[in-house]
């Protein structure tokens, strides 16, 4: 698939620290994004890889096109899984050099991967070790002297391979719900950072930028966590949040700005900066949210609850989950119960209907019945496009395949998505 690729697969071997490029077969045998992905996890299974890529539309003008994913065994279930790259990371990742990243083996001393417009770096994090996430963004960012880097990194819970650990991108914590933050601990791969600025070619430049772009002005932009949680109250999530609002923020190229920053520790409506350190929490889990709302948490606890969970690395759903049921307000008292988080496998929303299915692990769809809520992670993740926006009704399914042609030359429809996953 020469189309809206760039580069080849790269192959990292932990235990040698060596790297090498191989042709992405992969994309042209199994077809695009996480179909791609499982193959790759296939082919190199007996070395407990860690596959990170992209689908088929991220880093375009697509509506949404923000979705990259890593895929490992997950330590919950034993199997194959799979969780997001949002905010910028996933486009990062798809212009970095490489069309997918398959790390295997483990380091005996702390490392992180550096991935910069088609060059890769195995370099020694002994530095880093004990570091939470925020420390290890700013840590990486300042060797490198590049403030837009974005850094994949574990915190103490997965250099402790915590079964509650996740991986954080930047500073803000992830949709990670199956552990494979604990994968990387196991690893010894302390982070992935990216910086990328390759360019993607479609196979029908014009047609494809043109109909891209009319999907975009055609979709909703909104704002908070409203048509995340349709149905389930996210009005009052959002009127919640509400008072501690300073931004919203979006993925990239997502029309929602679901995303909402919060300040607890200066006035929500300072705009610029005025020597406090550390403002506030960017708020990304709709779930985790929903969780400590329900538990009758005040919003400004909440924030801290979910910056502390960030910087130890932990899953912001399951932590929050677990911190629902005792509402807190002190910092101090705060933080030490994060720090005595334990996790389970439950996980997902305060409602709805569990399901397990493919590489998505254990999960409750907010948004729809489960078979639709599996048909857009499916379709999601193959074109690297948030399934929430899809659940949510900002971009039709149908139009987005309709893309397939001019962007890669390929044809897929529902049937055919539903396909490459069995």
């Amino acid at each position: 698939m020469d189309a809206m690729y760039y580069g080849d697969v790269l192959l990292v071997d932990l235990s040698t620290g060596k790297t090498e490029q191989v042709p992405f077969d992969e994309a042209d045998e199994a077809g695009p994004g996480l179909a791609a992905g499982l193959a790759l996890y296939e082919k190199y299974s007996g070395d407990d890889p860690l596959v990170f890529g992209s689908g088929l539309f991220t880093g375009t003008p697509v509506p949404g096109a923000c979705l990259g994913f890593v895929l490992g065994k997950s330590p919950l279930t034993g199997e194959a899984a799979v969780s997001p790259l949002s905010m910028y990371a996933g486009a990062e990742m798809k212009l970095s050099g490489f069309s997918a990243v398959v790390v295997r083996g483990s380091s005996a001393k702390p490392v992180y991967l550096w991935l910069h417009d088609g060059v890769a770096d195995v370099l020694d994090a002994s530095g880093l070790k004990g570091m939470d996430t925020w420390q290890t963004t700013d840590a990486i960012r300042k060797e490198m002297g590049e403030s837009l880097i974005q850094v994949i990194s574990i915190g103490p819970a997965g250099e402790a391979t915590r079964d509650l650990a996740a991986y954080s991108i930047n500073y803000w914590g992830s949709g990670d719900s199956s552990a494979l933050g604990s994968v990387m601990g196991a690893k010894n791969l302390k982070a992935v950072a990216l910086r990328g600025l390759g360019m993607l070619d479609a196979e029908e430049p014009g047609e494809f930028y043109e109909k891209a772009l009319e999907l975009m002005s055609a979709a909703p932009a909104e704002r908070g966590f409203k048509a995340v949680c349709s149905g389930l109250g996210g009005d009052d999530v959002d009127a919640w949040l509400e008072p501690l609002v300073h931004r919203y923020r979006s993925c990239f190229a997502c029309p929602t700005a679901c995303s909402t920053f919060v300040k607890y520790n200066e006035a929500p409506d300072v705009m610029s900066p005025d020597g406090v350190e550390e403002p506030g929490m960017l708020v990304i889990s709709a779930a985790a949210a929903f969780w400590l709302w329900q538990g009758g948490w005040g919003a400004e606890a909440a924030g801290r609850a979910m910056e502390s969970m960030a910087r130890e690395g932990i899953d912001l759903v399951r932590g929050a989950r677990e911190l629902s049921a005792s509402p807190l307000s002190d910092p101090g008292e705060i933080a030490s119960a994060v720090g005595g988080l334990e996790g389970t496998m439950e996980a997902g929303w305060p409602a709805g209907e569990q399901v397990s299915y493919d590489a998505f692990g254990p999960w409750v769809p907010p948004l729809a019945a489960s078979e639709k809520w599996l048909a857009a992670n499916r379709a999601g993740y193959v074109l690297g496009v948030c399934p929430a926006l899809l659940l949510a009704g900002g971009v039709d399914v149908d139009s987005l395949l309709g893309l397939c042609g001019p962007a890669a030359g390929v044809e897929l429809d529902a049937s055919g998505i539903e396909s490459l996953f069995t």
